[in-house]
């Protein structure tokens, strides 16, 4: 039997290189797929390493979500089993503008299953009728019940699994991203307020879960999360695993981007008023998310400085 192509949106990002991993990683992965990692730059330094990683299994494919007829016209009818979406905040697209036409592209062309990488916006029922007052989060719930809404108008032609993971424990790599971070969450949350974390290789092994168990997966909308956690929480962690005090910039910094990013402002103070929802527990049962700990040791950069 032929192996399932799987196309992967953002093979060069973070999540779509999570999924790669995760699928490469799957046993006998190179027999049950063949992985299309979809790249606005097929020359670029990371899709020539990409391509080289994995001779056997990924091929570089380029192009671009918010036009896709020459992603599938690339490819015979029909071959395409699944499909990988993430979105991403761009000046020039909406997420819908990237999702939709992907989705409806991919359904013409007889894509069987669609993973989408969405956000979790206080639990698995509450998440599709909370679109929330952020705008990324609000889009990817459009798109969520887009995708809903053609798969029932379908009838039958293709699945779908919806991935809400929680805040990234990768925003805290090394780095001003880290020390920014920090200072938002110490001017914007309470300190009892717990924030939910998962790590992006997560994100990766519950795509490629779906992937191999469409009909297991098909219909589900599932939050993602490893640890919840307060700053303090956090800051006593990191410090017991690196061995030196977790980054924070001023908080007066952070205050400034909280005022001057409304985006940013926003998604603070649905952490603190509403916050993530996502069920830890049930995320553990299918598979051994990564708590914050562990993230350090296992995936962050912070021990291999």
């Amino acid at each position: 039997m032929a192996p399932q192509n799987i196309v992967v949106v953002g093979a060069t990002g973070q999540q779509g290189g999570a999924v790669i991993n995760a699928l490469v990683d799957l046993p006998e992965s190179a027999a049950r797929f063949h992985i299309l990692a979809l790249t606005r730059n097929a020359q670029s330094e990371r899709a020539k390493r990409l391509a080289a990683s994995h001779e056997r299994i990924v091929t570089i494919l380029q192009g671009t979500t918010s036009n896709p007829g020459p992603i599938f016209a690339s490819q015979p009818k029909g071959s395409i089993a699944g499909l990988f979406i993430v979105t991403t905040l761009d000046s020039k697209t909406t997420e819908e503008q990237q999702a939709i036409p992907l989705i409806d592209a991919a359904v013409a062309h007889g894509v069987k299953h669609i993973v989408f990488s969405s956000v979790d916006r206080g639990g698995d029922d509450k998440s599709w009728t909370n679109p929330t007052t952020i705008k990324h989060f609000r889009a990817k719930h459009n798109v969520e019940i887009y995708l809903r809404n053609k798969a029932e108008k379908e009838a039958g032609r293709f699945t779908w699994t919806i991935l809400r993971p929680v805040g990234f424990m990768d925003n805290m790599q090394p780095g001003m991203m880290c020390s920014v971070f920090t200072a938002m969450w110490h001017a914007a949350l309470s300190p009892t307020t717990k924030l939910q974390l998962v790590g992006v290789r997560d994100i990766g092994v519950f795509a490629a879960k779906a992937f191999s168990e469409p009909t297991r997966w098909s219909g589900r909308a599932v939050g993602l999360a490893g640890d919840a956690l307060t700053l303090a929480e956090a800051r006593e962690t990191f410090e017991r695993v690196v061995g030196k005090k977790l980054p924070q910039t001023f908080t007066v910094v952070g205050r400034a981007v909280l005022w001057g990013v409304k985006e940013m402002g926003d998604m603070f103070a649905f952490f603190e008023k509403e916050g993530y929802g996502a069920d830890i527990e049930a995320s553990r049962r299918e598979a051994p998310m990564q708590d914050f700990e562990t993230w350090l040791r296992e995936d962050s950069k912070w021990l291999k400085e």
